[in-house]
């Protein structure tokens, strides 16, 4: 291994700008390849090369008919890489190197709405005309010029060692990715047993590779362009056993006897075989929340389906809650569109008094619970088409006339959930509030902050807003039936990354308001508890169904 100083040659290492390297391969027997190794770093990239100009024209130019003779091993491949998101709610995926679009066609299949960048004129040509997919742009992601924020999945399917400039690339990708979203990006892996074993006949040498990564130095490409890795994993290809064999030729062209006995055994060679040999990384990442990212953290986020207005709906989870029912409704803002209650099996005419004040009305044949309510005040919320649902309490403890101030982050697209505080502005001692309460929440609220990773100044607040991308990001229906089911839904958010601002809010305490007394509210202190550690836990690998 020679040790050399890049005084003269402008290609210094894409990942640490170290101009020093050692040559690790430097051959012109298969064909000009000169690999060279980061001594700060250890990236390993190509060097000399032809220039950025000159590789993306070939790539432009570039055809493979061989390439959609693999089409169905190509399909199962990108299904694999789609299952990591089977569990996410389908929203805009983009793949960069999009090729002739067999992932996107399989992605669309299941629900996601599909963008496709393509270098290659030939193949984004098929995937545009032969698989009439839509979105796809003939460039570069630079040129596709995406709006910051767009997208909730970017796909990154060995691309990386291809280009020129890899941190830029996911620079910009960063940008287009939204704050909640995922990136996934393979490439093979020169730290690999095969890579050992093979050496400079290791299928992953190729001139068009211009880097090459390991675990390591592909996991410090991704924090130094912003994001936090999430997973790494090898990465299985589904390929025809002509395929295989044929790769298997090349490393042992003495074996040319199969080569015929192939071409006489066409139809069986057809099956698909799925091989992991761990010479593939696939590693999942999302943004970084460092503080020299925030202002994109916090660029607004494009609500779901843009509309000149938004339909609001109030939902009350009401129980025994005829005597303040009237008031409640009474400070009600003309900007609310729809009502809904949902009576819990009252013993008073809760149900009979909503509907005469033109309520929509549900009601439970058994008493669900308070979390058991809320349920199903979402999921008819949803039915009925709402982009913002407030969950607001019917025993007029909390005050409606708020609710403009509530819902406006939404609106505006700065967040996905709103809560109204009591512990802002001193709301909470002002309205009554008993001081072990006030003092309680204080510290389950501390607590909560420092696991969940997140500063709200209230988690208990009975007063709140979802959009209706939070609703249907989270699976709140695996949540309790009881009262920690606020606390539940909270830290759902905080796994998908939901955003969450607060607004100040005064309350009332009387003798007729709910409240949870002592010793149901201890049981709500251990539940909660128990849902920081189940939440330490999934972050930590261990899979916990209701966060998923």
């Amino acid at each position: 291994m020679s040790t050399t100083s890049l005084t003269n040659n402008k290609i210094l290492c894409n990942l640490c700008g170290s101009d020093h390297y050692a040559v690790v391969y430097d051959s012109t027997v298969d064909f000009p390849v000169r690999i060279v190794k980061c001594l700060k770093c250890g990236l390993m990239y190509t060097n000399p090369r032809p220039g950025p100009t000159q590789i993306k024209m070939n790539y432009e130019v570039m055809t493979d008919e061989y390439y959609i003779q693999e089409e169905q091993g190509l399909r199962r491949s990108a299904n694999f890489i789609l299952s990591y998101f089977k569990n996410e709610k389908k929203g805009r995926l983009l793949d960069v190197g999009c090729a002739t679009g067999f992932l996107l066609d399989e992605a669309r299949k299941q629900g996601w709405e599909v963008y496709g960048v393509e270098l290659s004129a030939w193949a984004s040509d098929y995937a545009k005309n032969k698989l009439q997919l839509p979105n796809i742009v003939q460039g570069s992601l630079k040129e596709a010029n995406y709006p910051a924020n767009f997208f909730d999945v970017v796909i990154f399917n060995n691309v990386i060692e291809h280009l020129t400039e890899p941190k830029e690339a996911l620079e910009q990708i960063r940008r287009v990715l939204k704050p909640a979203g995922i990136i996934c990006c393979n490439t093979p892996d020169v730290d690999s047993l095969a890579s050992k074993v093979f050496g400079s006949k290791w299928w992953g040498i190729r001139q068009s590779h211009l880097y090459y990564f390991n675990k390591q130095t592909l996991s410090d490409m991704f924090e130094a362009t912003g994001f936090v890795p999430l997973k790494v994993r090898s990465h299985a290809r589904s390929f025809t056993i002509n395929y295989w064999i044929y790769k298997f030729l090349g490393y042992r062209p003495s074996f040319k006897f199969l080569r015929s006995w192939l071409n006489s055994n066409a139809g069986w060679t057809k099956n698909l075989v799925r091989i992991d040999i761990g010479d593939q990384i696939e590693i999942f990442a999302r943004k970084s929340r460092q503080l020299k990212y925030l202002h994109e953290l916090e660029l607004p986020i494009e609500v779901e389906s843009p509309k000149e207005k938004m339909k609001v709906t109030v939902v009350l989870p009401a129980y025994n809650a005829a005597s303040t029912l009237k008031r409640t409704l009474a400070d009600v803002p003309p900007s609310v569109d729809e009502i809904i209650l949902v009576d819990d099996c009252s013993k008073d005419n809760t149900a009979e008094l909503a509907r005469s004040l033109g309520l929509k009305v549900f009601v439970h044949e058994k008493n669900r619970g308070y979390g058991g309510n809320q349920k199903t005040c979402y999921k008819n919320a949803l039915e009925a088409g709402a982009d913002v649902v407030i969950m607001l309490h019917p025993d007029f403890q909390y005050d409606p006339t708020a609710i403009d101030q509530l819902i406006e982050p939404i609106v505006k697209g700065r967040a996905h959930a709103v809560f109204g505080s009591r512990m802002m502005k001193g709301g909470a001692l002002e309205g009554g509030m008993p001081l072990w309460k006030h003092n309680a929440n204080i510290l389950l609220t501390a607590l909560e902050n420092v696991v969940l990773g997140i500063y709200l100044t209230e988690y208990h607040s009975g007063f709140r807003a979802y959009s209706a991308k939070y609703l249907n990001t989270v699976n709140y229906e695996a949540n309790s039936d009881g009262f920690v089911f606020d606390t539940e839904i909270i830290v759902q958010g905080v796994v998908k990354y939901m955003k969450f601002e607060e607004v100040p809010i005064r309350t009332r305490y009387f003798d007729e308001a709910s409240s949870i007394k002592l010793w149901p509210s201890i049981v709500y202190g251990l539940n909660i508890l128990k849902t920081m550690l189940k939440f330490v836990l999934h972050k930590h690998g261990f899979r916990i169904k209701q966060f998923e």
